[in-house]
């Protein structure tokens, strides 16, 4: 009877079905894990039907997430552990307690779904202080015209507002009794956006990416990943930032009808850069994989910048 063990990331963008023999999955699941998801014959696991071709990408993704090596081998990174079924994963254990009885078109077999878990710190992206944008959302709600009565206390934003007054980004309306941007806050909301554009023209294309087994990457087919978070991470951008003034520039957040209260609210930050918290890394990716895609995107881009002239 068949084994089948599905091997996912926590963010499922990388998944490995392995078909194994009954005498492998009653060793401790710990060896498994080394010997068979870890093996450096990954062409040998293929010619034995334990791994499907269409899978060797993901799976070389996964081990990258999952070992680090030293002069002894391969070992589990501190920062990584499994789940099977939903349960954490014994390691001590027969991997066969982790499967399941399961049917398949009448077919009776085993199944077990194991998840890899990344503890807080596997990825070099920091986590986001909602201080390094409040300034900035604030100063953009005010340019694209959002109203501020004067004569109102704004407790909710007053460390903000007061930083706004002190730097000069803003001044009292007198006539409408509210808040406009002065000519420097234009000026730095200005040099906001265009910061924005910027990363449009040089990581858009990186929204959707279609990677085939040699390697080549194809853009825009509607079939790819959006890989734009571990790029980022690999071109030295912060993609907390990159996600804010995105969002700024699509006017995303500007008709927020509680926009004062989300100002320094940090619940509203955190909720807003999950797709970042979610997003694949360098590492799930693989850096060499990952700086070919880029160079790949650049090629093109110079490709099309070219073209038009």
């Amino acid at each position: 009877m068949d084994y089948l063990l599905s091997l996912s990331d926590g963010a499922q963008q990388q998944m490995v079905v392995f078909t194994l023999p009954e005498n492998i999955v009653r060793h401790n699941a710990i060896d498994v894990v080394i010997d068979v998801i870890g093996s450096d014959d990954i062409d040998g696991l293929v010619q034995k039907n334990m791994v499907a071709l269409g899978y060797v990408d993901d799976l070389k993704a996964l081990q990258q997430i999952i070992f680090d090596r030293d002069d002894q081998g391969i070992f589990i990174r501190d920062s990584v552990s499994f789940t099977a079924n939903g349960h954490d994963l014994n390691p001590d254990a027969p991997l066969l307690q982790a499967f399941v009885p399961a049917v398949r078109d009448g077919v009776k077999y085993f199944r077990s779904d194991i998840s890899v878990v990344q503890a807080a710190g596997g990825s070099s992206i920091q986590p986001v202080n909602p201080k390094d944008f409040s300034a900035t959302f604030f100063l953009h709600q005010i340019c694209v015209g959002r109203q501020l009565d004067v004569t109102k206390d704004h407790i909710e934003l007053d460390e903000t507002l007061k930083q706004a007054e002190k730097e000069g980004l803003v001044e009292v309306d007198v006539k409408q009794a509210s808040y406009r941007s002065t000519e420097k806050g234009k000026s730095k909301h200005d040099s906001i956006m265009a910061e924005a554009q910027d990363l449009i023209k040089r990581y858009d294309i990186f929204c959707d990416v279609d990677v085939d087994s040699s390697g080549t990457a194809r853009f825009d087919t509607g079939l790819g990943r959006d890989l734009r978070v571990p790029v980022y991470e690999l071109e030295g951008v912060d993609p907390f930032r990159a996600r804010f003034l995105l969002g700024l520039n699509d006017g995303e957040w500007d008709k927020l009808e509680d926009w004062t209260d989300v100002v320094e609210d940090p619940k509203w930050y955190a909720s807003i850069m999950e797709p970042i918290e979610r997003a694949p890394s360098v590492d799930e990716i693989g850096r060499s994989k990952l700086q070919s895609i880029v160079e790949q995107g650049k090629a093109k881009l110079r490709e099309e910048t070219q073209n038009r002239y």
